[in-house]
């Protein structure tokens, strides 16, 4: 049986997604929208919203498919050790966006999640998503605490199944959920789990055929999610290249990379993240792994098509100072690559961000050995 037959009648083939590619979830919003329009469920909840791509997916199929769902989304707005930490722009993006799109049935609550379980009634939830703290100690913990709010039947998805760097343990829950019910791993991106909590019931409409023993029907399905997660990576790449990223919400905060080394080399595994709102002058403060080397920092700053005017930039250990720039001293020691230009400034350094990858390297500097957290101090302001 064809693809175009198995598919023909999802709603995602109509779906325009309102919030996309400002998070890790891009590959799998056409299958929130289906799964929301296709369970039709009472209750949704999801911790850890971050930026919303995920949560706003589930509440614009309820909308736009009229399902009489309620959904909460869950989270401090904080960051944590994974997503990094954030100031109250995404707070305020997000809850503003709530309130002129989905107020009547969407209710976010800020607070931990364990502060939120009294909220919920046992065996009340639909479905479930758990996209927080990344460890296995706090997936597990997460999971153990709200599992009993799960109706029996209902669904759990679970973020980043496939990941392995930087102490995420989502993976081993996942291997050990497939042994108590059934399930589907979805493998683009960073992968996402799909579990029915037991025991087994028929599922409606395309669900069923998702999470029936591997069969051409639901390998038919991954194929179509994986050509849609294709297209709205194109789409993305389409907003850079014609400048309309601008226009975008992913436009509307900058994410700060932070790559330490010890040889020179620079890998993901080895980064840790910030993200700052673009509304004047702001003092961001990294904290960097006790064991880190700078040999050299690298920073990188996705930004969309920006301007970003750095005032200073400090690396300190306790009290001791292990580089400083500042008021154009200290500023001919870094240098700059990739997509990235060099303004003319007096006294800051100035950055024209052209395309995806923008990179500062600070010189290598021996960090000295004494206890204590590394911190990467900056004051800038993204224009």
């Amino acid at each position: 049986m064809g693809t175009e037959i198995i598919h023909a009648d999802l709603p995602s083939r109509r779906f325009e997604p309102r919030i996309y590619g400002v998070g890790a979830w891009v590959g799998h919003l056409h299958f929130a929208y289906d799964l929301v329009a296709a369970l039709r469920p009472r209750l949704l909840v999801e911790l850890g919203v971050d930026r919303g791509e995920s949560y706003f997916a589930f509440c614009q199929s309820a909308l736009e498919n009229k399902t009489g769902a309620r959904c909460f989304g869950i989270d401090t707005w904080r960051g944590d050790q994974h997503a990094g930490g954030y100031d109250e722009t995404t707070f305020e993006q997000v809850s503003a966006h709530n309130r002129e799109n989905y107020e009547g049935f969407s209710t976010l609550i800020r607070s931990s999640f364990d502060e939120a379980l009294g909220s919920f009634l046992p065996e009340t939830i639909d479905v479930f998503h758990l996209d927080g703290l990344h460890t296995e100690a706090a997936v597990r913990h997460d999971l153990e605490a709200w599992l009993s709010k799960i109706r029996p039947g209902g669904l759990l998805l679970l973020h980043d199944v496939d990941v392995r760097a930087k102490e995420f343990g989502v993976w081993k829950i996942w291997a050990e959920l497939h042994e108590r019910g059934r399930s589907w791993t979805f493998h683009d991106g960073p992968g996402l789990g799909v579990w029915e909590k037991p025991p087994v019931s028929k599922l409606p409409g395309f669900l069923e055929q998702l999470l029936s023993p591997p069969n051409e029907r639901n390998e038919a399905l991954a194929r179509y999610y994986s050509d849609r997660a294709e297209e709205m990576q194109k789409k993305i790449a389409g907003h850079w290249r014609d400048g309309t990223i601008r226009q975008t919400p992913f436009a509307q905060q900058t994410i700060i990379q932070v790559f330490h080394t010890r040889d020179g080399s620079h890998r993901e595994e080895d980064s840790v993240y910030a993200r700052v709102g673009h509304e004047g002058w702001k003092d961001v403060r990294i904290e960097l792994p006790n064991d880190a080397f700078a040999a050299p920092l690298r920073i990188d700053f996705v930004s969309a098509l920006t301007t970003i005017e750095i005032a200073s930039i400090r690396l300190t250990k306790e009290d001791t100072i292990c580089f400083t720039a500042e008021d154009d001293t200290g500023f001919e020691m870094i240098r700059i690559a990739g997509d990235v230009e060099l303004l003319p400034d007096p006294k800051l350094l100035r950055l024209r961000v052209t395309g995806l990858d923008p990179q500062l390297y600070l010189p290598a500097v021996n960090l000295p050995a004494s206890e204590g957290t590394f911190i990467l101090h900056l004051r800038l302001r993204v224009l």
